[in-house]
């Protein structure tokens, strides 16, 4: 859908802001376990977190993975170093839930980046764009 630009927008965000070696980052979201390959090859650590077992068992990484859904997150208050949630703002039906469950359990100081795909505006890129993202809130 994103013709691999996705792949450069989830470098930008890891090189921005920097954390040190080593900093815990959740990752919301985290599906087939892009962008924690990403931030462990950045020497961070990664904890994948998905609502969809099947993606977790599918992912791609040696991050531990944690089956939650975003608005109640099963990590610890002030646990991690930085969070993450590529790509998937879109798919949240309760959005303020789900940010303050991911300033809960970020340490103070953390950090949160989130790519995300907004429609486009021309709009035979904007009904393709529609076909192949599916209902918004969903």
């Amino acid at each position: 859908m994103a013709f691999r630009l996705d792949v450069g927008w989830r470098r930008r965000t890891l090189n921005s802001p920097a954390l040190p070696t080593g900093a815990t980052v959740l990752d919301i979201a985290a599906g087939t376990g892009d962008l924690c390959r990403e931030l462990e090859h950045r020497g961070l650590a990664p904890i994948a977190l998905d609502l969809s077992a099947g993606m977790l068992a599918h992912a791609r990484t040696n991050a531990p993975r944690v089956q939650a859904d975003a608005r109640f997150l099963a990590v610890g208050t002030g646990s991690v170093d930085g969070v993450t949630c590529g790509f998937a703002v879109r798919n949240r039906v309760d959005l303020e839930l789900c940010f303050k469950e991911m300033a809960r359990e970020l340490k103070p100081g953390g950090t949160l980046d989130q790519p995300e795909v907004a429609a486009p505006t021309n709009p035979t890129l904007r009904f393709g764009h529609r076909l192949a993202s599916g209902p918004v809130g969903a």
